[in-house]
């Protein structure tokens, strides 16, 4: 790891990735052994048993090393009311998150995951649907350097791709982050925002890095009247402080999900919202209108290339704005 932090080489890529994969083995080994421990107060398991228990480790290792590197497409369709005469067309946001190119996750994962979003934006293109892709942050693990190519593989991206930091992003230097992106085409949005005129879309990047945690009541953001407002912020946090500013849609990430059993069910004690799609109704100065926030599981994996319980998610938000049509989750 020592070495891979300066330089990437392909031994220490393996080391890296066979020490994350003994540490998850580790774990759960821990895990069984103080299952059998307990289950030994109350009934004597037979050899047989307990090895076939001990082998359940390295099967959900093969399991979930597959699931850690395929893509999962999971869609939902959401409703914006409409703020302009002007009627606009309908919208796909493709959200993913903590991609965490790095050690373990390589070049390769952006490849695939580039394929997909582009099969997603063919679809929805021949429906006349804008279609954007956001990523909510750590698209960097922060395990080894981040070179000017890096993520050169969403230049072949076929829709406009958008990027806003979230922590891991800062561990080699946002700097070079950035770069990287720039060079593949990527528009940041660092603490500013872009609108798309064309359907009525004001999107606001929000950065995040734990040396910016608290935002106290008097942080404004540049929100629209007369648009939707939908924010990038990495962590799945200040949701109701947010959607009271006037933001319809929130994309996070962050959490992983707890990535694997059983951490997911201690993400969900860590976060009220850990994963999926949430709304609820806001009204502010006699105002109504709903907010939602999508909480990705992330693409990629963080200590262990491992994921049991969760996917790596590409979310796609169907966002039907033409009246008359109108479905809400």
């Amino acid at each position: 790891m020592s070495i891979e932090r300066n330089k990437s080489h392909r031994i220490t890529e393996i080391l890296v990735e066979i020490s994350g994969l003994w540490l998850w083995a580790s774990f759960m080994y821990l895990f069984e052994i103080i299952l059998l421990y307990i289950i030994g107060f109350f009934i004597q398991l037979s050899l047989t048993i307990k090895t076939i228990i001990v082998l359940l480790v390295p099967l959900f290792m093969i399991i979930g090393y597959y699931v850690a590197h395929h893509n999962y497409i999971r869609g939902y369709e959401i409703y914006l009311k409409e703020k302009s005469e002007k009627l606009s067309k309908p919208v796909t946001i493709i959200h993913v998150s903590d991609i965490h190119i790095g050690s373990m996750i390589h070049k390769s994962t952006i490849t695939e995951l580039v394929n997909n979003i582009n099969k997603i934006a063919e679809e929805k293109q021949k429906e006349n649907t804008k279609v954007i892709t956001i990523i909510s942050g750590d698209v960097a693990d922060g395990s080894s350097p981040i070179l000017p190519d890096t993520f050169m593989g969403f230049k072949d991206a076929i829709m406009p791709v958008i990027f806003t930091p979230g922590n891991h992003d800062y561990y080699q230097g946002i700097d070079h982050v950035k770069k990287a992106l720039e060079n593949a085409g990527v528009i940041i949005l660092d603490d500013d925002n872009l609108i798309y005129d064309d359907v009525n879309l004001n999107i606001i990047g929000l950065r995040f890095s734990f040396d910016n945690l608290d935002l106290d009541n008097s942080y404004k953001l540049p929100i629209s009247d007369t648009m939707n407002n939908i924010l990038i912020y990495h962590v799945p946090q200040y949701w109701d402080e947010f959607s009271k500013m006037g933001i319809e849609l929130q994309l996070s990430g962050h959490t992983h999900g707890g990535q694997f059993f059983p951490v997911n069910y201690v993400s969900k004690l860590m976060f009220e919202y850990s994963n999926g799609l949430f709304n609820r109704q806001v009204t502010v100065k006699d105002k109504t209108y709903r907010s939602y926030l999508s909480v990705t599981e992330g693409v990629g994996a963080f200590a262990a290339p491992i994921r049991l319980g969760t996917h790596s998610e590409i979310v796609v938000l169907n966002i039907n704005r033409v009246p008359g049509n109108r479905r809400e989750y």
